[in-house]
Formats: structure tokens, C-alpha cells, sequence
């Protein structure tokens, strides 16, 4: 049997984001999310986590969206929001590596103080996994013993030491009949599956694996903020779809939540 995690990211963004997980979670096969403190559906997203409680939940560490919960000087552009990917790659050489590993711990102490109870650790744009990055990664999973999103092969890079079986990683849905717009899901149901099949045949037996998507709907903050906004829909709708489901079933793919310590 294989297992895998269907982790949904970018839980709290906006408020139609968090409609798309929790649609995605009630009625498809997500069986994680990842929570951002600083965006502006946060308390929400954690209202609907206290609401869906077998649902498990982590905190998205962020340093490239939104604004920042410390006063992080060395993070932010003029407006004092976080450089995007692009301004963050500009600007890292700058960046003060404990600015970063503090507006993290607030993150995840913010999620903490109000109920969260976090099963793992990922990140926006998997900055986490940047080479810079990879000592606060260890000291921050070190810090709340709590596995990491073990993407581009972290592990054997630093030592992590709470990663609970979780051994590979994969984007489920970064391909090019499901981000395409051209077609609906259901007008292209056969390629994006045959796409989805492709993933599943890399996956091993006896390892468990944590599957990456975003679904979403879309409101004017994800909109105007990502550019990977309206294709986020049609992840929900093949989260759900029962051929989805039964393509898993096929393979023989059990969707567990993230492993407790």
C-alpha cells in the first residue's frame, strides 16, 4: 500500500481560498492544510479548522507575501510588505537571517496562542528549502518539533529529526492540461487524470508521500496578489471528483492525514 498526504497550501490567504480547502477537504480528498498567520483570512481559516478537527492542519511560513507580524526591516520593500519571489531573490543577500527565523516563530506562536494544534511545518514559494534558509529550517523545526515539507530533498542537507515517516514529496497538480484555461476540468477530464497518473506511478511502496496542490475559488486578494490565481478553481473540482477518487483506489493510494508524534 502507498500513502500519501494531500496537502492543501495557502489555508487563510482570503476568505475564498479558505472556502476552496474546506470544499476540497468536506468533499474531495484533501486530508492537510497549511495555515499563513499574516494573510488576511487567517482567523478565519483557523475558526474553520476548530470547526473540522480530523483536518490536519500546519503553518505555512511566510517571508514573501503580505505584510509581516514582527518589525522586520530587513524583509520588507518600501511599503513594509514582504518582497515578492522575485524581490526576495533580489534582495536575500540583505535579509538578516535571525529577522527571518523570528518573524517565523511569531508565525507559528500566533497560530499556537490560538488553538492551532500544528502537525508540520511548510512554507511560501518553499523558501524554507532555499540554501540560505536550510540552518533556520533545522533550528525552527528543532525549536517546536515539527516535521518539514521535505521538498528538493532537504533532508540530506540538514538534519531533521521529526519527520514521521514523511519521506517523499510531489506537486499533484503542476501540469499542463490542469493549469490550462483553454478547457474545463470535465472538457478535459481524460488528460488532466492521465497527467495525475504520471504521479502516482513515481510514488513507492511502503513510503509515505505528501502531495502539494492549491485549491481555491477566487476573490479580489488572491486575484490582485498571486499570479497564480483563477487555475486554483479547477484543482477544487478534481479534488472532488469522484474518478479522482477512484483513480487512487486504482492505484492502490490510501490518503492519510500528516502522522502524529
Amino acid at each position: 500500500m502507498k500513502q500519501v498526504v494531500i496537502n492543501a497550501d495557502d489555508f487563510g490567504y482570503s476568505l475564498a481560498v479558505n472556502r476552496g480547502v474546506i470544499k476540497a477537504y468536506k468533499d474531495g480528498m484533501v486530508s492537510s492544510t497549511t495555515l499563513m498567520a499574516n494573510m488576511p483570512g487567517c482567523l478565519e481559516a483557523i475558526k474553520l479548522a476548530n470547526e473540522n478537527k480530523d483536518l490536519g492542519v500546519g503553518c505555512h511560513l511566510n517571508i514573501t507575501t503580505g505584510k509581516p507580524m514582527t518589525d522586520a526591516k530587513t524583509l520588507v520593500d518600501e511599503n513594509g510588505e514582504f518582497y515578492h519571489l522575485a524581490g526576495y531573490k533580489e534582495h536575500r543577500s540583505e535579509m538578516d537571517p535571525e529577522e527571518i527565523y523570528h518573524e517565523w516563530c511569531v508565525q507559528v506562536d500566533f497560530l499556537l496562542s490560538k488553538g492551532v494544534k500544528l502537525t508540520h511545518l511548510d512554507s511560501h514559494h518553499h523558501v524554507h528549502s532555499f540554501s540560505e534558509n536550510l540552518t533556520l529550517t533545522q533550528r525552527i523545526s528543532d525549536k517546536y518539533q515539527l516535521p518539514v515539507r521535505n521538498c528538493y530533498g532537504i533532508e540530506n542537507q540538514v538534519k531533521l529529526s521529526y519527520q514521521r515517516g514523511i519521506v517523499g514529496f510531489d506537486d499533484l497538480m503542476n501540469y499542463a492540461h490542469i493549469r490550462s484555461l483553454d478547457k474545463s476540468y470535465h472538457a478535459d477530464q481524460e488528460q488532466c487524470l492521465t497527467e495525475i497518473q504520471a504521479v502516482l506511478d513515481r510514488l513507492q511502496d511502503n513510503q509515505i508521500t505528501e502531495f502539494m496542490v492549491h485549491p481555491a475559488f477566487v476573490d479580489e486578494t488572491l486575484y490582485f496578489n498571486s499570479s497564480f490565481n483563477v487555475p486554483r478553481i479547477k484543482e477544487v473540482t478534481i479534488l472532488c471528483d469522484s474518478a479522482f477518487k477512484k483513480k487512487l483506489q486504482e492505484n492502490q493510494v490510501e490518503v492519510i492525514p500528516y502522522p502524529k508524534s
